[in-house]
């Protein structure tokens, strides 16, 4: 069954993706032979990230999903 993208894995893509830029650009600036370019291009994926990234609906969603949990919980107790 095919199931639509939910905003926390589209979150964690976009993670992973900067992860990997952000090593290699340390990698780069620990080698001695980092250049201001390369500071650009990793602050520009930050930018990226963030932008990418809706934190209001992510935390709305976190929220929820705890209220769920403790409502189970709840359930589960009282059985």
């Amino acid at each position: 069954m095919i199931q639509a993208i939910e905003n926390e894995q589209a979150f964690v893509t976009n993670l992973e993706k900067f992860m990997g830029k952000a090593d290699k650009f340390i990698k780069t600036y620990y080698s001695g032979i980092s250049k201001q370019n390369h500071v650009r291009e990793i602050m520009q994926e930050m930018k990226n990230l963030v932008s990418d990234t809706d934190l209001q609906q992510l935390e709305i969603d976190y929220q929820y999903h705890c209220e769920m949990e403790d409502l189970m919980a709840d359930c589960d107790d009282s059985a």
